[in-house]
């Protein structure tokens, strides 16, 4: 019966605790990144009376989104997003944007997809 070397035993436990440390390593990488970002907007009353006006920008026209579909966007294609609430954005959109007007631009390369999804749920600006 032969036994097994220190040495080689010192090896299999030094393997071993290699291949866990690799292993976790590489679990955790994906550990952060399980969720897609999402816009929430707040307000202090009810969201149908105070709601503010959406503006969808893609590629230099803008469109107005109905705001129970505001939640529809998906973040990753927004370029940039304006807060408009003085009187130049009254003047603009009239009593529509009384509540103020939120401006979303799109990106113009990534967004076609996105802007043919959100289509039924815009009306010209």
């Amino acid at each position: 019966m032969e036994f097994p070397s220190r040495k080689n035993h010192h090896q299999n436990i030094f393997m071993k605790s290699l291949f866990f440390i690799l292993f976790c390593t590489a679990f955790s990488f994906n550990a952060y990144s399980q969720t897609l970002p999402t816009i929430r907007l707040r307000c202090s009353s009810s969201f149908s009376d105070n709601s503010p006006l959406w503006v969808v920008v893609f590629k230099n026209k803008s469109y107005i989104l109905n705001d129970s579909c505001s939640t529809m966007i998906n973040p990753n294609t927004i370029e940039k997003v304006e807060v408009l609430k003085d009187a130049a954005a009254t003047a603009i959109y009239g009593v529509r944007a009384a509540n103020g007007i939120i401006v979303v631009t799109m990106k113009n390369a990534d967004s076609k997809k996105e802007f043919n999804r959100l289509k039924p749920y815009l009306e010209k600006g």
